[in-house]
């Protein structure tokens, strides 16, 4: 690429590289903490719940057991994760799930990151695993945006630095759970 043509193109391409090798570098090494006192309280996601009915009803699935979320519906921005939220409405080890609203947010080096699910599993009778999940087209890095999958590798080392060792990127062909 030469810089006489096209000056601006040039520059915008240049920074463009830049940020995303930056993406890269600023999470090696990231570590996360917990800090006592702050907590992300179950009611305060239900009241974000109630905002999120807005949505207009071609985004939202209806769930059909009810006993597994607060709310009627869930709010989808994809076809995965339309899938996703029939495949866990539909298992019976699946005892809560919710799409965490947009306002729920993991403080990264690159930048707010909202991870989209909440779940709680049961297993072996009564133990119960609690998940965060990313749900994602695909798990091949190089088609997910730099600065995602920076956020992504920051958000693994946050949730498990507060305890939550179950985190990952969900998929079509594998859901992970």
């Amino acid at each position: 690429m030469s810089l006489r043509p096209n000056p601006n193109d040039f520059i915008a391409q240049a920074a463009r590289l830049l940020k995303s090798e930056l993406a890269k570098i600023v999470v090696e090494g990231i570590e996360c903490e917990k800090i006592d006192g702050s907590v992300y309280e179950l009611h305060e996601l239900q009241t974000d719940g109630e905002t999120e009915k807005e949505r207009f009803l071609d985004q939202m699935y209806k769930v059909r057991h009810q006993q597994k979320t607060d709310f009627d519906y869930v709010v989808y921005d994809s076809e995965v994760e339309l899938k996703f939220a029939d495949m866990l409405d539909s298992r019976d080890d699946i005892k809560l799930f919710m799409k965490l609203p947009e306002k729920f947010k993991v403080p990264t080096p690159v930048g707010n990151y909202n991870p989209d699910w909440a779940i709680i599993k049961q297993e072996d009778g009564e133990e119960r695993i609690y998940m965060i999940r990313e749900t994602k087209s695909t798990q091949d890095d190089d088609k997910t945006r730099p600065s995602e999958l920076a956020k992504i590798k920051s958000a693994k080392e946050h949730f498990k630095a507060i305890g939550i060792k179950n985190y990952a990127r969900a998929t079509p062909k594998n859901w992970r759970l």
